[in-house]
């Protein structure tokens, strides 16, 4: 009974609950997927490829109809600096559907240094990006047996929103971070999906540091800090263990990610997820594992999210220095 209750939860109001809580469904894809998915900054990253990934996450996997989420994203540097990029995503969740598109323009400064570098150290640079996106979003409203079919909250069935995003960051001497503001609106910025709560503006920091350990193995610790116009806020505190073989950045990574919630009521949520990415040559294979360690999750189970992309060698810029 308790799954059944928390099953029409999801499917009446969860779509609104969730954006309004999370941010878009794949916010927190970053730490296996790519970080350009919370910081248009980083499409074109490494000028030598281009990125194109691939992710599937399903939360609360043991209930029906749970929500699930898939994103693609494609970015390279094109014209000497200046990199473009874009990302596609479809969310399902119960009685919801969400499914949009961003378009993402970056800019790498090169940070001047006469410090020794290591061969797999990445470039010390400042970049900072904008993009642009659009989404829509859908409530089956045939699937809902109400009393008052009238009622003014069921008349909307599909909303249609646009934002723009900003973001910084830098690389410098193993230490990195960025900072990004989503979901600025370009308009009025109307209610999703339950005709009251809009769309929250969210605020991204970041913050990590590369130590190496010995040829081949680093160790990077990170924080994420993410609020929103809402008053809600999370804290993930990660630790990436880097094994590293060959060229291009392969290795096998293994790591954990710790999450706190906190909503304008203090009501907080925890979970932990272990991780693991593989690259070999350009294929690049990660999974994670979400263990909720709140009441819902222990009623609705936890979570996956499996990526799978591939580097390949940038046409557009395939000697770039």
């Amino acid at each position: 009974m308790r799954k059944i209750l928390l099953i029409a939860i999801i499917g009446i109001v969860g779509s609104s609950n969730l954006v309004a809580q999370e941010g878009l469904p794949f916010y927190n894809h970053y730490l296996v997927s790519d970080r350009y998915l919370i910081n248009p900054s980083y499409a074109g990253a490494n000028p030598e490829v281009l990125s194109v990934t691939g992710s599937y996450r399903n939360q609360w996997a043991d209930l029906p109809e749970s929500p699930n989420t898939q994103t693609v994203s494609v970015h390279a540097t094109v014209v000497d600096r200046l990199a473009f990029g874009l990302y596609v995503f479809n969310d399902e969740n119960g009685l919801t559907s969400l499914r949009g598109i961003n378009l993402s323009a970056a800019y790498h400064i090169p940070i001047s240094s006469r410090r020794d570098m290591y061969e797999d150290e990445e470039e010390d640079k400042f970049s900072f990006g904008l993009s642009y996106n659009t989404f829509q979003q859908v409530l089956d409203l045939d699937r809902i047996n109400v009393n008052q079919p009238n009622d003014p909250l069921l008349r909307e069935d599909t909303y249609n929103l646009s934002y723009f995003n900003l973001g910084i960051s830098f690389n410098y001497a193993g230490l990195f971070g960025g900072v990004s503001v989503l979901d600025i609106p370009l308009a009025q910025n109307e209610a999703v999906a339950d005709g009251i709560e809009p769309l929250p503006t969210w605020y991204y920091l970041m913050l990590g540091y590369k130590f190496r350990v010995t040829e081949g193995i680093n160790l990077e610790p990170s924080l994420v800090m993410n609020l929103n116009s809402n008053s809600e806020r999370h804290l993930d505190l990660n630790l990436i263990s880097h094994i590293g073989f060959g060229e291009r950045q392969q290795g096998l990574d293994l790591g954990v990610s710790y999450r706190q919630d906190m909503d304008k009521n203090g009501s907080q949520g925890l979970s932990v997820s272990p991780l693991v990415k593989l690259k070999i040559g350009g294929l690049k294979l990660g999974m994670s594992y979400d263990i909720g360690l709140s009441d819902i999750a222990t009623e609705a189970g936890n979570g996956i999210l499996f990526s799978l992309g591939y580097d390949f060698s940038n046409p557009f810029n395939p000697d770039f220095r």
